[in-house]
C-alpha cells in the first residue's frame, strides 16, 4: 500500500500532470519497439481457438437446462401470484402449429420434458396451464414429441389425479373425429389418418398399462361423448370402431362398453319402428332399396354424410322426414354390420374361454336390454346368429329364453317377449336342432297345461289381461307348430319326412310325447286361445292343423266370431298388456283386445347386414299337397265385412233376449262350415320393418 505521506515516488510510476489525464499509460518498461500498431489492435480482438463459442440465433434453440430452469422458476412464482412467465408457457401450448408465432416442436418438445419433471408444482391452481397442455395439438407432431407427451400425461395422472377426467375426455373426443394432420409445425414430418387414430389408442393403452385404476373414469365417459342420434352415419361407426377397440385392451371395460353399444343400437332401431308405423308398404320397400343402392359404393357413402347435412335446409316436410328415416336405416344396417364383424372375430378364434364370456355377454344384453324393449326389430338378431353358430350355444339360449318366460319375478310384459322370442327362435333357426324343437316344444305344452290346471276353473271368458302369460305360450306353440311340423311327427327310422310320405300317409300321424292331447284339451277349454292369438296366426294354423289331421278347429272359430272381447272384459282390462299394446301399436277395436303378432325374427331385411344370415333361416314352406290360397282378396275382406255386421246384429239380438251361447257351443266338436281363413304366415319375400 502507498501512504499519501510518502514523499517519494515509487518505481514505475508516472505522477500525473497538472491538468493530465485519468487514462491509463503505457508502463516505461512497455517495449513499444517490439510490436507495431496493428498488432497491438489484433491482439486485443482475438479469441482463444479453444473455446467453442456459439450464438443462439433464435429463441427456438434454449437448451433443455435453460428452459427446466425458466419452467421452475414460472410455477414457483405463479405460486405466489407472480404470472408473467407461467402465462408466457401457457400461451405457447395454446398457439395452433401454423400460427405465425409459434413454437417449433423441438422447443415446445424441451418445455414438456422440463414440466414432466416439475408435475408436482402442476397443482389446481395450474388448472389453466394443465389443460392447455391437454387440448394442444399434439396428435401430428413428430414421433420425440408424441413419447415426451405421453410421459408427461402419464406422470401428470400419477401425481394429480384430479386431471384424469380430463386427459381421457380429450383422448375419446378424438374418437369420432380426428384432428387435421395438417395442422402441423415445418420441423414435423408429413403423417397419414391412419397413424393419427393409432397414436390415440397407443396413448390411451400407454396410461391404463401404467395408471390401471383410471379405467372406472372411461364408461362415463364413452356414455357422455356417444354421438347423438341426428348424427351421421360415419360418426357412429368411427365411434363404435374405437371403442370396440378398447375393450380389446382392456378386457375390464368390455361388458359396460358391448352393453353401451347395445343400448344406443336397440334405442335407434325402436324409434325406427315408431317412424315406420305411419309409412305404406311400398314406401318402406323404397327406403329399403334406396339404402342398399347408397351402400354399394363406400366412397359414395361417405360424400352423402356431408351431402345430408348441407342440404337439409332446402329440404321440407315429409320429403324431410322420409330422408332423415332413410339415413336412419343406413344407420343401423351399418352398426349392426359392424357389431355382425367384431363379434364373429372373436367367435372364429375358437377359444373356449373368450367366446364363453363373450356369449354371456349377449345373453345379459338381451335380458336386460332387448327384451325391455318393445319392437325392437333387428337387434336382436346378433344372438340369432350366433346362438345357431354351436349346439350348446342354442341351448343356452333357447334356455335363457325359458327362464324368462317362466319366472314370476320378472315383469309380465317381459314374460310374454320372452315367450315370442323362444318360440320365433326355435321357428326360424335353421341350425336349431330336431331334438331341441322337440325339447321346447314339449316344455312349452307342459307349462301351458299346468297354467290351464290352475286357471281354467277362475276362468268365465278369455281374457288376456288375466293370463296373458297362458295366452302368449299358447301362441308362441301355435307360431312353432307352423314351422317345425316335420320335427314333431314320429317316425319308424327317426328320420325326417319326405314330401311323399306326407301326401300319401294314410291315417293319422304319430306326434312326439303327448303334444296333440294337450294343444286339444287347451284349445276347447274355457281360456279359448284361439280367441285371444293374433288371427293370421290362428289361421295359418287351422289350415296346417286340418290338413295334417292333427286337429280340427273351423267350427269353434266360427263360434268365437260372435264373442265380444270389448263388451265382456270392460274398462277394466285397459290397465294391463292391451293398453301397453294399443297405445304403442294404434289398435282400435276388438283388435285391441288380442295379442300381438309379434315374433322377433321375422325376415330380416337390412341390405348390407343381412349377409350374415344368410343360412341361419328356416324360409316358409307349404305343406306337400295342402291346396294354395286363392281367391279374390277385395271379395274375401267385402265377405268379411258383411259377417262382422251380420254378427254385430246378431250379438244385439242376444244381449236383449239375455241369451248366451253354452259351453258346449264352443268346443268345436259339432260339424260345420271350416270358415277357413286364407292367410298365409309370412315367407320373408315381402318383409317389412
Amino acid at each position: 500500500m502507498v501512504s499519501l505521506a510518502n514523499t517519494n515516488r515509487a518505481t514505475g510510476i508516472i505522477a500525473p500532470s497538472i491538468g493530465g489525464s485519468l487514462k491509463r499509460k503505457q508502463p516505461d518498461t512497455f517495449d513499444a519497439d517490439k510490436f507495431s500498431l496493428s498488432q497491438i489492435k489484433r491482439r486485443r480482438v482475438t479469441f482463444d481457438p479453444d473455446i467453442d463459442v456459439h450464438i443462439l440465433p433464435d429463441v427456438n434453440e434454449k437448451s433443455l437446462e435453460l428452459v427446466g430452469e425458466e419452467v421452475r422458476r414460472a410455477l414457483e412464482k405463479h405460486a405466489t401470484n407472480d404470472n408473467g412467465g407461467y402465462d408466457q408457457i401457457r400461451e405457447l401450448f395454446t398457439l395452433k402449429p401454423t400460427d405465425a408465432d409459434a413454437p417449433l416442436t423441438r422447443l415446445l418438445q424441451k418445455y414438456v420434458i422440463a414440466l414432466a419433471n416439475n408435475v408436482p408444482l402442476l397443482d389446481h391452481k395450474c388448472s389453466g396451464l394443465v389443460h392447455a397442455i391437454i387440448d394442444c395439438r399434439w396428435i401430428a407432431r413428430n414421433e420425440q414429441f408424441v413419447s415426451s407427451y405421453r410421459h408427461l400425461l402419464r406422470s401428470l395422472l400419477s401425481v394429480q389425479p384430479g386431471f384424469t377426467s380430463s386427459v381421457y375426455t380429450m383422448l375419446v373426443d378424438m374418437f369420432m373425429e380426428l384432428p387435421s394432420p395438417a395442422i402441423r409445425q415445418q420441423d414435423d414430418p408429413n403423417i397419414q389418418r391412419s397413424q393419427l387414430q393409432a397414436r390415440v389408442h397407443d396413448c390411451l393403452r400407454f396410461l391404463l398399462r401404467h395408471n390401471p385404476l383410471t379405467s372406472t373414469y372411461l364408461p362415463s365417459i364413452f356414455l357422455a361423448t356417444f354421438p347423438f342420434p341426428t348424427d351421421t352415419t360415419k360418426a357412429h361407426v368411427q365411434y363404435i370402431k374405437n371403442i370396440l377397440k378398447v375393450s380389446e385392451y382392456c378386457p375390464e371395460l368390455k361388458g359396460q362398453i358391448l352393453s353401451l353399444v347395445m343400448d344406443k343400437l336397440v334405442k335407434i332401431d325402436s324409434q325406427i319402428q315408431v317412424d315406420m308405423e305411419e309409412l305404406e308398404d311400398d314406401i318402406e320397400d323404397q327406403l329399403v332399396e334406396g339404402v342398399a343402392k347408397d351402400m354399394d359404393d363406400e366412397e359414395e357413402e361417405d360424400v352423402s354424410d356431408y351431402e345430408s347435412v348441407s342440404s337439409e335446409e332446402s329440404i321440407h316436410g315429409e320429403e324431410r322426414r322420409l330422408k332423415e328415416l332413410k339415413e336412419s336405416v343406413a344407420k343401423l344396417d351399418a352398426i349392426m354390420d359392424l357389431l355382425f364383424s367384431h363379434y364373429d372375430s372373436i367367435f372364429a378364434q375358437g377359444d373356449l374361454f373368450e367366446t364363453d364370456d363373450v356369449f354371456e355377454i349377449l345373453l345379459s344384453q338381451f335380458a336386460s336390454i332387448i327384451l325391455k324393449t318393445y319392437r325392437s326389430r333387428h337387434t336382436q338378431f346378433l344372438l340369432f346368429h350366433f346362438s345357431q353358430i354351436s349346439p350348446a350355444l342354442t341351448e343356452r339360449f333357447a334356455g335363457c329364453c325359458s327362464h324368462l318366460a317362466f319366472n314370476n319375478r320378472i315383469p309380465h310384459m317381459e314374460r310374454v317377449a320372452a315367450a315370442a322370442y323362444l318360440a320365433s327362435f326355435i321357428a326360424r333357426g335353421a341350425h336349431v336342432s330336431r331334438s331341441v324343437v322337440r325339447d321346447v316344444f314339449d316344455l312349452l305344452c307342459h307349462h301351458l297345461e299346468i297354467l290351464r290346471m290352475t286357471q281354467e276353473s277362475s276362468c268365465k271368458a278369455p281374457d288376456v289381461r288375466r293370463y296373458g302369460t297362458y295366452y302368449a305360450i299358447a301362441q308362441a306353440l301355435l307360431y312353432t307348430f307352423c314351422f317345425r311340423w316335420r320335427d314333431l311327427i314320429v317316425t319308424d327310422d327317426d328320420d325326417v319326412v319326405t314330401d311323399e310320405e306326407i301326401v300319401y300317409h294314410e291315417g293319422d300321424f304319430l306326434w312326439y310325447s303327448d303334444i296333440k292331447d294337450i294343444l286339444r284339451r287347451n284349445i276347447f277349454s274355457k281360456l279359448n286361445p284361439l280367441k285371444i292369438c293374433a288371427p293370421t296366426i290362428v289361421a295359418q294354423f287351422a289350415r296346417m292343423a286340418h290338413h295334417l289331421r292333427f286337429l280340427y278347429v273351423f267350427p269353434l272359430i266360427e263360434t268365437n266370431k260372435r264373442i265380444r272381447l270389448a263388451k265382456s272384459l270392460g274398462t277394466g282390462y285397459m290397465d294391463g298388456v292391451a293398453a301397453r299394446e294399443t297405445a304403442l301399436t294404434m289398435k282400435k277395436g276388438e283388435e285391441a283386445f288380442l295379442l300381438d303378432a309379434y315374433f322377433p325374427f321375422d325376415p330380416y331385411v337390412l341390405p348390407r347386414s343381412k349377409r350374415w344370415l344368410e343360412k341361419d333361416y328356416v324360409q316358409w314352406k307349404p305343406i306337400p299337397g295342402m291346396e294354395p290360397v286363392g281367391g279374390n282378396e277385395e271379395e274375401e275382406e267385402e265377405e268379411e265385412e258383411e259377417e262382422e255386421e251380420d254378427d254385430d246384429d246378431e250379438e244385439e239380438e242376444e244381449e236383449e233376449n239375455g241369451d248366451h251361447e253354452s259351453d258346449s257351443e264352443r268346443d268345436g266338436s259339432e260339424d260345420g262350415d271350416d270358415g277357413e281363413e286364407e292367410v298365409d304366415i309370412d315367407d320373408g319375400t315381402d318383409a317389412s320393418f
